[in-house]
Protein backbone atom coordinates (compact mmCIF):
# COMPACT_ATOMS: atom_id res chain seq x y z
CA UNK A 1 0.00 0.00 0.00
CA UNK A 2 3.04 2.28 -0.11
CA UNK A 3 2.06 3.85 -3.45
CA UNK A 4 -1.46 4.61 -2.24
CA UNK A 5 -0.21 6.02 1.06
CA UNK A 6 2.38 8.21 -0.67
CA UNK A 7 -0.18 9.56 -3.13
CA UNK A 8 -2.67 10.16 -0.32
CA UNK A 9 -0.03 12.04 1.68
CA UNK A 10 0.91 14.21 -1.33
CA UNK A 11 -2.69 15.14 -2.15
CA UNK A 12 -3.49 15.68 1.53
CA UNK A 13 -0.61 18.16 1.81
CA UNK A 14 -1.82 20.03 -1.28
CA UNK A 15 -5.30 20.30 0.24
CA UNK A 16 -3.93 21.48 3.58
CA UNK A 17 -1.99 24.21 1.77
CA UNK A 18 -5.13 25.28 -0.05
CA UNK A 19 -7.09 25.46 3.20
CA UNK A 20 -4.30 27.47 4.85
CA UNK A 21 -4.82 30.02 2.09
CA UNK A 22 -8.59 29.94 2.57
CA UNK A 23 -8.19 30.72 6.27
CA UNK A 24 -5.91 33.65 5.45
CA UNK A 25 -8.34 35.30 3.04
CA UNK A 26 -11.22 34.58 5.42
CA UNK A 27 -9.66 36.95 7.93
CA UNK A 28 -11.25 40.40 7.65
CA UNK A 29 -7.84 41.98 8.27
CA UNK A 30 -6.37 40.38 5.16
CA UNK A 31 -5.94 42.83 2.31
CA UNK A 32 -5.18 42.22 -1.33
CA UNK A 33 -2.19 44.31 -2.39
CA UNK A 34 -1.31 44.73 -6.05
CA UNK A 35 0.05 47.15 -8.63
CA UNK A 36 -2.56 49.00 -10.65
CA UNK A 37 -1.49 51.60 -13.21
CA UNK A 38 1.91 51.90 -11.49
CA UNK A 39 0.24 52.50 -8.17
CA UNK A 40 0.11 50.07 -5.23
CA UNK A 41 -3.48 49.38 -4.29
CA UNK A 42 -4.78 47.69 -1.15
CA UNK A 43 -8.31 46.39 -0.87
CA UNK A 44 -10.36 43.70 0.84
CA UNK A 45 -10.61 40.30 -0.81
CA UNK A 46 -13.83 40.35 -2.88
CA UNK A 47 -16.54 38.30 -1.19
CA UNK A 48 -17.47 36.67 -4.50
CA UNK A 49 -13.89 35.48 -4.98
CA UNK A 50 -13.89 33.95 -1.49
CA UNK A 51 -17.14 32.17 -2.31
CA UNK A 52 -15.71 30.75 -5.54
CA UNK A 53 -12.60 29.50 -3.72
CA UNK A 54 -14.78 27.79 -1.11
CA UNK A 55 -16.72 26.01 -3.86
CA UNK A 56 -13.47 24.76 -5.36
CA UNK A 57 -12.84 22.71 -2.22
CA UNK A 58 -15.50 20.25 -3.37
CA UNK A 59 -13.44 19.52 -6.49
CA UNK A 60 -10.17 18.93 -4.67
CA UNK A 61 -11.77 16.85 -1.91
CA UNK A 62 -13.62 14.66 -4.40
CA UNK A 63 -10.40 14.24 -6.36
CA UNK A 64 -8.78 12.88 -3.20
CA UNK A 65 -11.69 10.52 -2.48
CA UNK A 66 -11.83 8.99 -5.96
CA UNK A 67 -8.06 8.67 -6.43
CA UNK A 68 -7.54 7.11 -2.99
CA UNK A 69 -10.29 4.52 -3.41
CA UNK A 70 -9.17 3.63 -6.94
CA UNK A 71 -5.48 3.41 -5.96
CA UNK A 72 -6.31 1.21 -2.96
CA UNK A 73 -8.29 -1.27 -5.05
CA UNK A 74 -5.59 -1.32 -7.73
CA UNK A 75 -3.15 -2.37 -4.98
CA UNK A 76 -5.32 -5.46 -4.42
CA UNK A 77 -5.33 -6.27 -8.13
CA UNK A 78 -1.57 -5.81 -8.38
CA UNK A 79 -1.04 -8.12 -5.42
CA UNK A 80 -3.16 -10.80 -7.13
CA UNK A 81 -0.91 -10.53 -10.18
CA UNK A 82 2.26 -10.50 -8.06
CA UNK A 83 1.18 -13.63 -6.17
CA UNK A 84 0.19 -15.28 -9.47
CA UNK A 85 -3.29 -16.14 -8.21
CA UNK A 86 -5.37 -18.25 -10.59
CA UNK A 87 -9.15 -18.36 -10.81
CA UNK A 88 -9.43 -21.46 -8.63
CA UNK A 89 -7.38 -19.82 -5.88
CA UNK A 90 -9.21 -16.51 -6.03
CA UNK A 91 -11.75 -15.57 -3.36
CA UNK A 92 -15.40 -15.99 -4.32
CA UNK A 93 -15.94 -12.22 -4.25
CA UNK A 94 -13.13 -11.53 -6.68
CA UNK A 95 -14.16 -14.43 -8.90
CA UNK A 96 -17.51 -12.70 -9.34
CA UNK A 97 -15.82 -9.37 -10.13
CA UNK A 98 -13.53 -10.99 -12.71
CA UNK A 99 -16.40 -12.86 -14.39
CA UNK A 100 -18.50 -9.70 -14.42
CA UNK A 101 -15.74 -7.81 -16.20
CA UNK A 102 -15.20 -10.63 -18.67
CA UNK A 103 -18.91 -10.69 -19.50
CA UNK A 104 -19.21 -6.92 -19.74
CA UNK A 105 -18.58 -6.76 -23.48
CA UNK A 106 -21.30 -9.34 -24.10
CA UNK A 107 -24.03 -6.96 -22.96
CA UNK A 108 -23.84 -5.02 -26.21
CA UNK A 109 -26.74 -5.99 -28.47
CA UNK A 110 -24.45 -5.66 -31.48
CA UNK A 111 -22.00 -8.32 -30.31
CA UNK A 112 -21.62 -11.02 -32.95
CA UNK A 113 -21.81 -14.77 -32.37
CA UNK A 114 -18.09 -15.24 -33.05
CA UNK A 115 -17.20 -12.62 -30.44
CA UNK A 116 -19.40 -14.35 -27.87
CA UNK A 117 -17.75 -17.70 -28.62
CA UNK A 118 -14.26 -16.20 -28.35
CA UNK A 119 -15.10 -14.57 -25.03
CA UNK A 120 -16.51 -17.79 -23.56
CA UNK A 121 -13.50 -19.78 -24.79
CA UNK A 122 -11.19 -17.20 -23.24
CA UNK A 123 -12.95 -17.53 -19.87
CA UNK A 124 -12.85 -21.34 -19.99
CA UNK A 125 -9.16 -21.28 -20.94
CA UNK A 126 -8.35 -18.98 -18.00
CA UNK A 127 -10.14 -21.27 -15.57
CA UNK A 128 -9.08 -24.70 -16.90
CA UNK A 129 -5.43 -23.80 -17.45
CA UNK A 130 -5.15 -21.96 -14.11
CA UNK A 131 -3.90 -18.79 -15.75
CA UNK A 132 -3.06 -15.79 -13.58
CA UNK A 133 -6.08 -13.54 -13.09
CA UNK A 134 -5.54 -10.00 -14.31
CA UNK A 135 -7.65 -7.09 -13.09
CA UNK A 136 -6.77 -3.46 -13.75
CA UNK A 137 -7.93 0.05 -12.84
CA UNK A 138 -10.15 -0.08 -15.94
CA UNK A 139 -12.17 -2.76 -14.14
CA UNK A 140 -13.14 -0.30 -11.38
CA UNK A 141 -16.34 1.53 -12.26
CA UNK A 142 -16.40 4.46 -9.82
CA UNK A 143 -15.88 7.59 -11.93
CA UNK A 144 -17.91 10.49 -10.51
CA UNK A 145 -19.83 8.25 -8.17
CA UNK A 146 -17.82 7.75 -4.97
CA UNK A 147 -19.32 8.41 -1.56
CA UNK A 148 -19.58 6.44 1.70
CA UNK A 149 -22.46 4.31 0.38
CA UNK A 150 -20.52 3.35 -2.76
CA UNK A 151 -17.45 2.51 -0.67
CA UNK A 152 -19.60 0.21 1.49
CA UNK A 153 -20.82 -1.50 -1.70
CA UNK A 154 -17.22 -1.95 -2.88
CA UNK A 155 -16.29 -3.38 0.51
CA UNK A 156 -19.06 -5.97 0.20
CA UNK A 157 -18.20 -6.81 -3.41
CA UNK A 158 -14.44 -7.17 -2.82
CA UNK A 159 -14.49 -8.42 0.77
CA UNK A 160 -12.55 -5.86 2.78
CA UNK A 161 -13.94 -4.51 6.06
CA UNK A 162 -16.36 -1.62 6.00
CA UNK A 163 -15.31 1.56 7.74
CA UNK A 164 -16.13 1.75 11.44
CA UNK A 165 -16.19 5.51 10.94
CA UNK A 166 -19.55 5.54 9.16
CA UNK A 167 -20.88 8.63 10.96
CA UNK A 168 -17.87 10.59 9.74
CA UNK A 169 -18.53 9.59 6.15
CA UNK A 170 -21.97 11.10 5.89
CA UNK A 171 -20.80 14.27 4.12
CA UNK A 172 -18.97 12.40 1.35
CA UNK A 173 -22.26 12.34 -0.55
CA UNK A 174 -22.46 16.14 -0.27
CA UNK A 175 -18.94 16.45 -1.64
CA UNK A 176 -19.78 14.08 -4.51
CA UNK A 177 -23.01 15.84 -5.44
CA UNK A 178 -21.51 19.35 -5.31
CA UNK A 179 -18.49 18.22 -7.32
CA UNK A 180 -20.69 16.60 -9.98
CA UNK A 181 -22.90 19.67 -10.15
CA UNK A 182 -19.84 21.83 -10.82
CA UNK A 183 -18.16 19.35 -13.19
CA UNK A 184 -21.28 18.97 -15.32
CA UNK A 185 -22.00 22.69 -15.40
CA UNK A 186 -25.26 22.43 -13.48
CA UNK A 187 -24.17 25.07 -10.97
CA UNK A 188 -21.77 28.01 -10.96
CA UNK A 189 -19.02 28.08 -8.36
CA UNK A 190 -20.78 31.00 -6.70
CA UNK A 191 -24.05 29.04 -6.52
CA UNK A 192 -22.30 26.25 -4.60
CA UNK A 193 -19.90 28.28 -2.48
CA UNK A 194 -22.40 30.78 -1.10
CA UNK A 195 -24.06 28.11 1.05
CA UNK A 196 -20.88 27.28 2.97
CA UNK A 197 -18.31 28.96 5.20
CA UNK A 198 -14.61 28.16 5.43
CA UNK A 199 -15.33 26.39 8.72
CA UNK A 200 -18.01 24.26 7.02
CA UNK A 201 -15.70 22.98 4.30
CA UNK A 202 -12.88 22.57 6.82
CA UNK A 203 -15.15 20.10 8.64
CA UNK A 204 -15.73 18.28 5.33
CA UNK A 205 -11.98 18.16 4.79
CA UNK A 206 -11.18 16.58 8.16
CA UNK A 207 -14.05 14.11 7.81
CA UNK A 208 -12.73 13.09 4.39
CA UNK A 209 -9.19 12.60 5.72
CA UNK A 210 -10.37 10.47 8.65
CA UNK A 211 -12.69 8.34 6.54
CA UNK A 212 -10.14 7.64 3.81
CA UNK A 213 -7.46 6.83 6.36
CA UNK A 214 -9.80 4.14 7.71
CA UNK A 215 -10.48 2.79 4.20
CA UNK A 216 -6.75 2.58 3.43
CA UNK A 217 -6.12 0.67 6.66
CA UNK A 218 -8.95 -1.77 5.95
CA UNK A 219 -7.69 -2.52 2.45
CA UNK A 220 -4.12 -2.87 3.70
CA UNK A 221 -5.38 -5.41 6.26
CA UNK A 222 -7.24 -7.23 3.46
CA UNK A 223 -4.01 -7.46 1.44
CA UNK A 224 -1.76 -8.43 4.37
CA UNK A 225 -4.14 -11.22 5.38
CA UNK A 226 -4.40 -12.35 1.73
CA UNK A 227 -8.19 -12.22 1.82
CA UNK A 228 -8.15 -12.09 -2.00
CA UNK A 229 -7.03 -15.74 -1.87
CA UNK A 230 -9.50 -18.59 -1.33
CA UNK A 231 -9.48 -19.82 2.27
Amino acid sequence: MDNTKDDFKTRKTEIENYFDFLHVIDDEKTLLKYNKDNEMVEEKIPTKLQTILIANTFLILYNLIESTVRNSIVEIYEKIKEDEVSYNDLSDNLKRIWLKQKAKSLKDNNVGESTIKDSIQDIIKNVVENEIILLTKDDIDISGNIDARKIRVLAEEIGFDKSTNEANGQNLVVIKNKRNGLAHGNYTFYDVGRDYTVNDVNTFKQETFDYLFDVINNIEKFINEKKYHVE
